[in-house]
């Protein structure tokens, strides 16, 4: 193919926008996996986002970023929104798909990966959100999809705060109410996550919100959404008081790969985009950012599975789900010869397969094999990098995910074992005859050993 020097492009709306550095991680990533791709940053001020979003169309950009004033405000001017963007009602990412224009958020999915990073996890914990404008409504409702069970909202216009409230409690399972923000805002006692969602604090502005500071406590998390700076006067408060802080940079990162993802077709260079951000930030490496790989690949599975363990704490058929197919999994990886590398990815794989599992069961009611697909990946991730696991390796771990219920495309060694081993385990907890087996046999397994397995264990009765 000729070499062309047409970039595809892609980039950000938004006033004001002098400060985002969204750019400088997106350029790294392109760099990184060598992608014709540019990312520009422009201020599109209120009232001219109807021109800009013809714009899009007709120099045919792959999409755009939205930020403040035009979260809400772009929707009458695109033709499709994701379930998520429906819900919230506000776009965050936009997709050009040949002319149609799609919306999506991904702010709500990345402020969760981002905590979940840092080990913090909202399900059944009670979350009180700053604001209700486009950010506040996007990590309010996937908080509440994520499980939280109460959501408390916070905010200065009472209308607005009122709808968000009313928001959640029609579409998810969570609760919520609307709280005064007249003042002083009053923190609720029993708050176990604080997430500033407005934008004060925003560079260059030092200021932080109006709250009472006295309430926050060594016993909650609080989260900052601003990422510049990283290290905000409200988190400063914060740590003073000795709670857990999450700054907005992970947020940034994760919701960044999400779109990266969306535009490019290709997974996200994640440790590249960081470390451009950190760089650009003038911040130094931190353990809890990027883990270094130290571990052995014995006592790394060993963490994994015991990560795994207190995720599925209460649920011991989870646990003993994927502990057996991990089991099965290494004696045919093992007994078929894979290498080193190749097999490594199999038994992680294993162990994380069904993780999108109970967001599955809180966002849709159904542990249906599509959902885990779609929900696991997000979960995985972070809990595979805490780990210590290769940027590599966890590529192919996220895409055995999201595809280990998809049984005509297996394109390798490992994809093959993992959907023999999770049969073999799913055969005898679903009590099958031997007629499922036999079809079974006939169109799902491959290897000799996964046979010999299927046929001693299933196969063998009756006759």
């Amino acid at each position: 193919m000729e070499k062309s020097y047409r970039a595809e492009l892609v980039g950000l709306f938004g006033d004001p926008v002098d400060e985002n550095p969204t750019g400088v991680m997106m350029e790294a990533g392109f760099k990184a996996q060598n992608l014709n791709y540019r990312y520009i940053t422009l201020r599109v001020q209120k009232g001219n986002l109807k021109e800009a979003m013809e714009a899009v169309r007709l120099f045919g950009m792959k999409g755009v970023n939205l930020t403040i004033p035009h979260k809400v405000d772009v929707l009458p001017f695109l033709d499709e929104l994701s379930p998520a963007a429906e819900i919230t009602g506000a776009v965050n990412s936009v997709l050009n798909d040949e002319g149609r224009l799609i919306g999506e958020n991904t702010d709500g999915k990345g402020f969760i990966t981002s905590l979940m990073e840092e080990g913090v996890f909202v399900a059944d914990k009670i979350v009180t959100v700053l604001g209700a404008g486009g950010a506040a409504r996007a990590v309010a409702v996937e908080c509440a999809l994520s499980g939280a069970k109460q959501i408390h909202i916070i905010n200065r216009n009472e209308e607005k705060g009122q709808k968000l409230a009313a928001l959640i409690q029609e579409k998810t399972k969570a609760q919520s109410d609307y709280l005064a923000w007249k003042g002083t805002a009053i923190l609720p006692g029993d708050t176990n996550i604080l997430v500033n969602c407005t934008c004060v604090g925003l560079y260059p502005d030092t200021s932080k919100p109006d709250i009472c500071y006295e309430d926050i406590t060594g016993k909650m998390t609080v989260c900052d959404v601003v990422f510049n700076p990283p290290q905000t006067g409200f988190l400063k408060e914060a740590v003073q008081r000795g709670a857990k802080t999450v700054n907005g940079l992970g947020m940034l990162v994760n919701q960044g790969a999400l779109n990266y993802s969306l535009w490019t077709e290709h997974m996200a260079p994640k440790q590249a985009m960081v470390q451009a951000l950190q760089k650009e930030f003038d911040l130094s490496l931190d353990e809890s950012d990027i883990v270094e790989i130290q571990q052995d690949s014995q006592s790394r599975e060993r963490n994994l599975i015991g990560k795994m363990i207190d995720y599925y704490e209460g649920d011991p058929k989870r646990v003993q789900h994927f502990l057996k197919v991990y089991e099965f999994a290494r004696l045919i990886g093992e007994a078929e010869e894979l290498p080193k590398d190749t097999l490594t990815v199999l038994k992680t794989a294993a162990i994380v397969h069904d993780i999108g599992i109970k967001v599955s069961e809180q966002k849709y009611d159904s542990s249906a094999g599509k959902y885990q697909e779609q929900e696991g990946p997000a979960i995985a991730e972070p809990m595979l990098r805490a780990c210590g696991y290769e940027e590599e390796m966890i590529d192919r771990v996220l895409f055995l995910i999201a595809h280990h219920h998809t049984y005509n495309q297996i394109d390798g060694i490992d994809y093959q074992i993992l959907v023999e081993a999770d049969f073999l385990v799913n055969l005898f907890e679903d009590n099958s005859n031997r007629q499922v087996a036999e079809n079974v046999k006939e169109n799902i397994f491959r290897t000799k050993t996964g046979l010999w397995y299927l046929e001693k264990m299933f196969l063998t009765l009756n006759k």
